[in-house]
C-alpha cells in the first residue's frame, strides 16, 4: 500500500526511484536498484523476488520488458501485484494486478513512471509524473519532486510513515561504493517526505564537502576549496562539515579564513577541533603545517 516513482535521466543514464507508504520502513522492501543495470520497485501485497530475481534477469541480460514478464509467469498471485522495473537502455515495464486496493493505477511518462495503490485517487500518480517532469536538476531531486506532488495530492489514504529514495550510476566503475549516487531512507516518521527532503540537501552538501576534500588530498586543494566554496555550511551548523571546511582552506592558502573557522568550532564544539588536531600526526592532510598551524592560531587563550 504505496505509491513510487521509477526513472532514468536520458542525459546521464542514472536511474532512481523514490517511494513513501503508511507502512513502516518502506525503503526496505520496495526499491530495488542495480548500478549498470535497472531499478525495480515491487508494492502492493509486495512479493521481493520480483526485485530480487528482477535485477538477476537484468544483469542475464534481459530487456526490462522481458523480465516482468517472466517474473509475473511464475508468480501464483500476479493480481496481487504492482511492479515497475526500468533497465539501463530506458526500456520501461508496469504492471498493476487487478487485485490491488483502490485506488491502484500507474501512468508511463517520457523516462519515468509513477504508481499507486491504497491512495486517494489517480491524481496522485497523475500528479507524479507531471511534477517529475516539470522539475529540472538532478535525477533525486525530480524523484523527490515527485513525492511532494504525491502528498499534495492525498497521497497514501492512510496517511505517512515512511520514505526512500535511490539512484544509481548508468555504467559500473568497479567500485560499488561510488556506483550507489544516493540511498536515503525514513523509516518511521510524522512527515517522512519532508525528512527525505532535508536529507537529501544534506547529502548533496556532504557529497560536495567530500569533493573538496579529496581534490585537497589529491593535490589541488584551490580546487577543493572552491567546490565547498558557496555552501551554506553556517546555517546547517554541522561541525564535521565546518572541520572539513576548515582544513581544505589551510590547505589551499587561505589561513586567515582557515583560523577564523577553526575558531568558530573552538567555540561551539571544540571536540572537532581536537579531532583536527589528532588527525595532523595521521597524516590525514597532504599540509600537515598548514593545517597545526591554523589550529594553534584559532586556540590562542584569549582570541
Amino acid at each position: 500500500m504505496t505509491y513510487s516513482i521509477a526513472a532514468r535521466d536520458p542525459e546521464t543514464g542514472e536511474m532512481g526511484l523514490a517511494t513513501q507508504s503508511q507502512a513502516f520502513a518502506v525503503g526496505s522492501s520496495v526499491p530495488w536498484a542495480e548500478p549498470g543495470y535497472g531499478v525495480i520497485a515491487t508494492q502492493s501485497i509486495a512479493e521481493p523476488y520480483y526485485g530480487e530475481l528482477g535485477l538477476d534477469l537484468l544483469r542475464g541480460g534481459m530487456t526490462a520488458t522481458e523480465s516482468l514478464h517472466a517474473m509475473r509467469s511464475i508468480d501464483p498471485h500476479p493480481e496481487r501485484r504492482q511492479v515497475v522495473m526500468i533497465d539501463a537502455r530506458g526500456d520501461i515495464a508496469v504492471y498493476t494486478g487487478d487485485g490491488c486496493v483502490g485506488a491502484a493505477g500507474h501512468r508511463v511518462g517520457e523516462h519515468c513512471c509513477a504508481l499507486a495503490n491504497l491512495v486517494v485517487g489517480p491524481q496522485v500518480w497523475n500528479d507524479m509524473v507531471d511534477a517529475f517532469e516539470a522539475t529540472a536538476g538532478p535525477l533525486t531531486n525530480r524523484l523527490v519532486s515527485a513525492l511532494v506532488a504525491a502528498e499534495a495530492a492525498g497521497g497514501d489514504l492512510r496517511g505517512r510513515r515512511s520514505a526512500a529514495v535511490v539512484v544509481v550510476r548508468a555504467e559500473r566503475t568497479g567500485r560499488p561504493w561510488q556506483d550507489q549516487l544516493v540511498d536515503l531512507r525514513v523509516d518511521d516518521h510524522d512527515d517522512p517526505v519532508t525528512e527525505l527532503c532535508r536529507l537529501v540537501e544534506t547529502s548533496d552538501t556532504y557529497h560536495h564537502v567530500v569533493r573538496g576534500f579529496e581534490l585537497a588530498i589529491d593535490g589541488d586543494p584551490e580546487r577543493g576549496a572552491t567546490e565547498i566554496d558557496g555552501l551554506d555550511l553556517q546555517r546547517r551548523d554541522d561541525p564535521d562539515l565546518l572541520m572539513w571546511r576548515a582544513a581544505v582552506l589551510a590547505m589551499a592558502g587561505r589561513s586567515d579564513e582557515a583560523v577564523d573557522a577553526f575558531a568558530r568550532l573552538q567555540r561551539d564544539h571544540p571536540q572537532f577541533v581536537e579531532a583536527a588536531r589528532r588527525m595532523v600526526p595521521a597524516g590525514i592532510f597532504t599540509d600537515k603545517g598548514a593545517v597545526l598551524d591554523a589550529i594553534e592560531r584559532a586556540t590562542v587563550p584569549g582570541r
